[in-house]
């Protein structure tokens, strides 16, 4: 097969926002347990939903999890209750209103596929099926009809499959034969996991086959994501053969899950980016910054997908507020993203009209704001180095969100130069030439703060001397405490307070300053010796190593505050951050005082000369396993200080519409006031070059 290269994007960019703003995912997953399958879908109804909601663009579906197809395949398998092609009659329809249809396709889950050929499921070492991921004690292959044997009804049970197998060939013939039979604009795959291994025979045969021991997990995952990578290549240039403006996507490889997708980068197969998220059920609503900021400095154009369901996929008759959807909506604008929510189509094929009438809301408010977002580049002077580890990325960017501290990704920076400081969280791993980058930008005057075993990046034996800190190894203690000396104290402790993991030890060299000390338990929780109903008391006496260091504008936190912050949420370790980082971080773009549940995104639209500052407020309230956006609070006289390099000669507030009056105080210092807003609102800083 002839080798194709990545393809970051290729549709322009007015094309783009016009034509794939406000997305619908119609999931349409149908057991053929479910008779008259699509009987109740009508044209006109169908397309009545779709101009309601505004919508511009749609995922349709070939093919579902259960592995039936829903136009007349004569490669797959055509829904046994499915009397006509429900899937050209919704394409030929979204042609009708300018609505640019596109296919999904399962991959990864295809049940009566992995039921007629067993030898194509994937397998654990042990020879047992690879499943998605339930209790085990729920998902055998030998499930009662209703229950398990726990009396707990499964959630969903589906077979992985394995793309090394001649799976791989029967979704090639697939594909193609969609590709003949339709004028799309683009394919959306589903379900690609790397960390899951696969010893099925195929694997097996090849792994030998290469010299490459199964039982080796690196060498068999760099095995996994190199199938998986040709997989994908394949397909996409099959695409390209028959229609050259297709976009391709294959859902799985912009997740941070285990880490594997991303060291591997799969999603450079992908021309755009669909960063899949429910935010409600899975993670929040803080997953999404990140990942925007690094596929758009990335280059690509991004979709953030979402739902209408109160909880996740699947979910009949399950809705979420109007407001919440409209919440939603305003932050994948905000992050420079298009919108794209999940709907889940009756077996019937009648469309809802309550879903679209919600979502129709959300969208009426996108319209307005979406030039605002979509093309926009994230622009900050604080770069942060990403880690790729899910726990270590989301604990630092919580801590910069929950401060209004706006901030990009410094990953495909040249030299940094565009940055006054970096941050290199816990679990950074960097090359080489990116510490001399790093020195070089210390060396320049640049800020750096680096946070736990991120100073092993630095050390070639015991020392970091751009940091002047000697590292002693790591605590035998189960937890310590931390004491601030300085005014960068959390504003409500003096006392030492909890670490819930233990520090690097570290000391500081000449040259840098102590501004935090470490108090030690008197002995580690065990079985043998415990004090009390949880933590070990500290000892009266400090340490000799130490929390916090600084040497001019470096700043070592010898805890991992980001991880730490993650899975506990203790105010004072992100109070200890933010003093931190102001000390030395003194020219933000940006800096708004809002409620911690605030949040703010900064656009640089370079074409249209003008930044754009997007303000979000609504604090998400957890019920059960769901975060629900319920009240938009208003918040009032907003005060926002900017400093951008070019003269800004007008400031709108948008979607209200008016112009707001610039202010200078005594020392030369400018901002402007937002009299009031909900939800979310946007400033348009508009200069001339």
């Amino acid at each position: 097969m002839e080798e194709v290269q990545p393809l970051p994007f290729f549709l322009a960019k007015d094309l783009f926002i016009v034509a794939l703003s406000r997305q619908i995912h119609l999931d349409f997953h149908c057991s053929e347990l479910i008779k008259d399958i699509g009987n109740q879908f009508d044209t006109k109804s169908f397309k009545a939903c779709l101009k309601k909601a505004k919508v511009n663009a749609i995922n349709l579906f070939a093919k579902c999890h259960h592995s039936w197809s829903y136009y007349p395949t004569k490669v797959g398998n055509v829904h046994p209750n499915l009397s006509f092609d429900l899937l050209g009659k919704q394409i030929e329809a979204c042609r009708e209103i300018d609505v640019a249809p596109h296919i999904y396709f399962t991959v990864g889950w295809s049940s009566n596929d992995a039921e007629a050929h067993p030898e194509w499921s994937a397998r654990n070492s042990d020879g047992s099926y690879i499943i998605n991921g339930n209790d085990p004690r729920l998902v055998s292959s030998e499930l009662p009809d209703s229950t398990s044997a726990l009396g707990i009804l499964p959630h969903f049970y589906w077979k992985f499959l394995c793309l090394n197998s001649p799976y791989h060939h029967l979704i090639y013939q697939q594909v193609e034969e969609l590709c003949q039979l339709y004028k799309v604009d683009g394919f959306w795959f589903d379900i690609y996991q790397v960390h899951r291994l696969c010893f099925c025979e195929y694997c097996i045969r090849d792994l030998i086959k290469q010299g490459v021991n199964p039982k080796d997990k690196s060498a068999h995952e760099v095995f996994q994501a190199a199938v998986m990578r040709e997989h994908c290549k394949e397909l996409r240039h099959l695409i390209h053969r028959y229609l050259p403006d297709s976009s391709v996507f294959f859902n799985g490889t912009t997740s941070l899950e285990k880490g594997s997708n991303f060291r591997h980068k799969l999603y450079e197969e992908n021309t755009t980016q669909d960063l899949e998220d429910l935010p409600t059920t899975w993670g929040g609503y803080d997953k999404l910054p990140m990942q925007s900021k690094f596929f758009l400095n990335a280059g690509y154009k991004i979709t953030a997908m979402s739902g209408k369901f109160h909880t996740e996929w699947g979910e009949f008759g399950g809705f979420k507020h109007p407001d919440a959807l409209r919440f939603e909506a305003a932050g994948m604008i905000a992050f420079g993203a298009q919108c794209n929510f999940g709907d889940q189509l009756h077996p019937d094929g009648k469309m809802d009209e309550s879903t679209y009438e919600q979502i129709g809301k959300a969208y009426d408010y996108v319209e307005k704001i979406e030039d605002y977002g979509i093309g926009g580049k994230p622009v900050s002077r604080l770069g942060v180095w990403r880690s790729f580890d899910e726990v270590s990325d989301e604990g630092l960017c919580k801590m910069l969100l929950e401060g209004q501290v706006d901030f990009d990704i410094a990953n495909f920076s040249e030299d940094f130069s565009e940055y006054s400081a970096i941050i290199l969280p816990s679990e950074v791993k960097l090359t080489e030439v990116v510490v001399a980058k790093i020195k070089t930008f210390i060396e320049v005057g640049g800020a750096v703060l680096v946070i736990g075993k991120a100073l092993l990046n630095f050390s070639q034996a015991t020392q970091a001397s751009s940091f002047a800190v000697n590292y002693r190894g790591s605590s035998s203690h189960d937890c310590d405490y931390t004491r601030v000396r300085t005014a960068l104290k959390p504003f409500f402790v003096n006392s030492p307070f909890l670490n819930y993991t233990p520090a690097l030890k570290v000391q500081a060299l000449e040259g840098a300053e102590i501004l935090a000390d470490i108090y030690e338990p008197y002995f580690s929780r065990r079985v043998e010796h415990f004090c009390s109903h949880q933590k070990t008391p500290f000892k009266r006496e400090k340490s000799d190593n130490s929390a916090l260091i600084r040497k001019q504008k470096c700043i070592f936190f010898a805890h991992s505050l980001d991880i730490l912050y993650y899975k506990h949420g203790a105010r004072v370790h992100r109070e200890l951050f933010h003093n931190a980082l102001k000390s030395v971080y003194k020219d933000p773009m940006v800096q708004v005082n809002m409620p911690s549940s605030g949040r703010v995104s900064l656009l640089h639209q370079e074409s249209e000369k003008r930044y754009v500052l997007h303000l979000l407020y609504s604090p998400p309230i957890q019920r059960g396993r769901v975060a629900v956006i319920e009240d938009f609070i208003e918040l009032v006289n907003v005060e926002v200080k900017f400093n951008f390099p070019e003269k800004i000669n007008s400031i709108q507030l948008i979607p209200d519409g008016c112009e707001l009056p610039l202010s200078i105080d005594s020392e030369n210092c400018m901002s402007v006031q937002v009299p009031k807003f909900k939800g979310h609102c946007l400033l348009v800083f508009s200069y001339v070059s």
